[in-house]
């Protein structure tokens, strides 16, 4: 979700979807000076932009475009870029960080061994986060072990 009110231009977001980690360079800086502003490529609409929607599609990454997705919304400071998940539950005033818990665990969708800490709340996982002092993955994850827990869930 995106709430550029709440952004301060620290850039850490154009960094992140850029040359930092994920190279589709989606994000960046439009205008000069005090009009400068977070936006997708050329000021355009997120749908036409290199945005792979950081698990949204529900494809979880099968189309091949996936990387190290969510990782802009990992880096904000202020929550300008949050979770959908933490974006509802504030909303409906159900996000409380202190009745969450926090389980570092081991992503089983591949071989590489990311570490994943799960953030439960009422026993459903809210988010994923990875700890960034991991020598593996640095905090950053791909789309599979950022947004891929669904099916952990899934009672049906």
């Amino acid at each position: 979700m995106r709430d550029y009110d709440k952004c301060i231009l620290c850039y850490k977001c154009v960094d992140a979807c850029g040359d930092q980690w994920q190279n589709s360079f989606a994000i960046s800086v439009a205008g000069r000076g005090f009009d400068a502003r977070i936006a997708v490529e050329h000021d355009g609409p997120l749908t036409d932009s290199a945005c792979v929607y950081c698990g949204n599609c529900g494809n979880c990454g099968n189309c091949g475009n996936c990387g190290n997705c969510g990782n802009c919304v990992e880096v904000c400071p202020t929550g300008a870029l949050s979770f959908k998940s933490e974006f509802d539950m504030r909303a409906a005033g159900t996000w409380d960080e202190t009745e969450q818990t926090e389980t570092t665990t081991v992503c089983a969708y591949c071989g590489v061994g990311c570490n994943l800490t799960l953030h439960v709340q009422d026993n459903e996982i809210v988010k994923v986060t990875s700890p960034h002092d991991n020598p593996v993955t640095h905090g950053n994850l791909c789309i599979k072990g950022r947004f891929g827990y669904q099916h952990v869930q899934n009672r049906d």
